[in-house]
């Protein structure tokens, strides 16, 4: 799951508006795809997953949120071709296969349309620079070093999460 201080930065990054069509790749719990419809009910959310456990989690989550947002459970990028047209994709994870997800997203993206993805990867960041650079995307990133307290006896500790870098592209076109 995103954690919360990560989904907030990412939602950000997004700039989910009521009508747009969303897709959360790598949905896992659907925490962000959640987020983005309670943020626009209007607007169409598509939570894609290969996982079939965490598919049956985001369906329980949908239930528990009462939201409505379409569960696609297959792996990317093979399950986009049929999905409608994106304004805006959000990438959690890739299973190993960001650069074939990234071509096919590229092609579901609408003008003017966002990409954000975190990473946690070190492969994940150059590659998508190199992708969206080569492609004439506005892109930029900015790294989150999230640390939060523990209680260890009767003392208080910082325990640091795993750094993440959030990847915002926005391809060229019409705003």
């Amino acid at each position: 799951m995103t954690k919360s201080e990560i989904r907030v930065l990412s939602l950000a990054r997004l700039r989910v508006f009521p009508d747009a069509v969303v897709y959360d790749v790598g949905a896992g719990t659907g925490s962000v795809a959640i987020e983005c419809k309670l943020l626009m009910p209007e607007g169409k959310v598509l939570a894609i997953e290969k996982n079939s456990r965490a598919v049956q989690i985001i369906k329980q989550n949908l239930h528990d949120f009462r939201v409505d947002i379409e569960v696609v459970e297959g792996e990317a990028p093979d399950c986009l071709d049929k999905l409608p047209p994106a304004d805006r994709i959000f990438i959690g994870g890739s299973g190993g296969k960001i650069k074939d997800i990234l071509a096919s997203c590229d092609q579901k993206l609408k003008s003017a349309g966002i990409i954000v993805i975190n990473s946690v990867s070190l492969k994940t960041s150059p590659y998508a620079f190199e992708f969206f650079n080569n492609r004439g995307y506005e892109v930029e990133a900015v790294q989150a070093n999230i640390a939060f307290t523990v209680q260890k006896g009767s003392s208080y500790l910082w325990q640091a999460r795993n750094p993440v870098t959030i990847i915002t592209a926005q391809k060229r076109g019409e705003m």
